[in-house]
């Protein structure tokens, strides 16, 4: 595992930030995120993903669509906007706006014709992908939609790295086994990444016939709710096929801006129904960290310590962040230590970047109190609003009183930043004393 400082070759200064760190800096500034996948094409993923982001736009929110889909990018397609060419300057890429006020990125745009293919390795996409996230103008971007290509292979693996505090993916299924069985990768992928899924949706859920009404069942029905059960995920929703969404697809005037009545507009919209009612009962969203973080009842406060064992107050602070077999959460309310509590960390065996902070969060942690830790990962912290602070060595105890006192007060990088580890800062990697620079959080 590298320093994280985004020198591969070694631990020497970085100069310029990297841009996977500016991509999650400018994603941080966005409140919503929404990653849509399948485990498979011809599911209907894109029609999807398109209109969640239209039944969203109606709603007033600022919606913008980076289509990570690079060798099939059909959203400008689908929304109005293929052959207009993006525009840049200033490492600024400027994405097209639609007639509905939807912001589009596609690599579509980019390119001298809509034949032209894209033969890129994992390397290059990346580095595409990291751009439209990360030099995308989403200024007062309420909600971006990424429409993911089928599988788990490069695009999405870089997506859920550079967006790591993403409300959660949307895998999109058919009702027929296979498509059933690809997507149950999708949500083992998510979470391997830790990234929350936000819930399955039955795409092609029976055929409308547009003369009498009637509903057949071309791709059988109800794989996806079962699915969604087996693998304890929410089921969000079925989507039938009518004559409507084909032609709205071809047409560039997504369905549900064009026949909001039809039955596979209404189904597409009580999704983002759905998905916005999550957003309120997690109280409108992760918002970016600022100040001094508060519990929800603004008595109590819970503090994380990555440790070596499960000895509570005694336990050692461990020097390997990302790898700490365990996690000390102290719950303080009123200035007195309430609670105290050992937490298995489940990625100390095969740690991925933005595994720990979402980890952190769902143990309701908001101040991480750590020996050191680089700028990369403190970013991502600051993404899921849990402030760091450094400095911490011996034991929960020491630290914990060291904090209360005052003298741990805030978070300085890393040393090796200044000009290597040879010129102190970090305190070596013994027992309480890592910097934790050598695990991508």
């Amino acid at each position: 595992m590298g320093c994280g400082c985004g020198d591969n070759d070694g631990c020497g200064a970085r100069n310029e930030a990297q841009p996977d760190d500016i991509a999650r800096s400018a994603m941080a500034r966005i409140p919503h995120k929404i990653l849509v996948m399948s485990g498979k094409g011809g599911v209907g993923k894109t029609t999807v993903a398109v209109n969640l982001a239209y039944a969203f736009a109606a709603r007033g929110l600022q919606v913008g669509i980076v289509d990570a889909d690079l060798h099939g990018p059909d959203v400008p397609w689908m929304t109005g906007v293929e052959g207009v060419a993006a525009e840049g300057a200033q490492n600024v890429l400027m994405p097209i706006e639609t007639i509905a006020g939807v912001k589009v990125l596609s690599i579509a745009s980019f390119l001298p014709s809509s034949d032209s293919p894209v033969i890129w390795r994992g390397p290059a996409k990346a580095g595409v992908l990291a751009q439209f996230l990360g030099q995308g103008d989403w200024e007062g971007t309420d909600l971006l939609v990424v429409d993911c290509p089928p599988g788990t292979g490069d695009e999405p693996l870089s997506i859920a790295q550079m967006v790591p505090d993403a409300d959660g993916a949307v895998i999109v299924t058919s009702p027929q086994g296979v498509s059933l069985l690809d997507s149950r990768k999708c949500v083992g992928f998510a979470r391997k990444l830790d990234l929350p899924v936000l819930g399955i949706v039955e795409n092609f859920a029976g055929f409308v016939c547009p003369g009498c009404g009637r509903s057949i069942d071309l791709f059988k029905r109800g794989g996806g709710e079962k699915a969604a059960g087996e693998l304890g995920v929410p089921f969000l929703g079925r989507i039938p096929i009518t004559e409507a969404v084909v032609e709205a697809g071809d047409s560039g005037f997504p369905l549900v801006a064009s026949k909001p009545d039809d039955p596979a507009s209404r189904a597409m919209d009580a999704i983002a129904s759905v998905l916005e009612q999550g957003w309120k009962d997690a109280g409108n969203g992760r918002q970016e960290g600022q100040g001094e973080p508060e519990a929800a009842d603004g008595k109590s406060l819970r503090i994380g310590i990555p440790s070596e064992d499960e000895g509570g107050l005694d336990a050692i602070v461990s020097g390997h962040f990302g790898h700490a077999p365990v996690v000390t959460v102290v719950e303080i309310e009123d200035g007195a230590i309430r609670e105290v509590r050992a937490e298995r960390n489940p990625g100390a065996a095969d740690h991925q970047p933005g595994a720990m902070p979402r980890f952190l969060q769902s143990l309701g942690v908001h101040v991480v109190l750590t020996g050191s830790m680089g700028e990369r990962a403190k970013t991502m912290f600051d993404s899921f609003g849990i402030r760091v602070v450094g400095g911490a060595s011996g034991t929960v105890r020491d630290v914990v009183e060291a904090w209360q006192r005052g003298r741990l007060a805030g978070w300085t990088p890393c040393a090796h930043h200044e000009g290597g580890h040879d010129h102190g800062g970090c305190g070596g990697h013994g027992e309480g004393h890592g910097c934790g620079h050598h695990d991508e959080v």
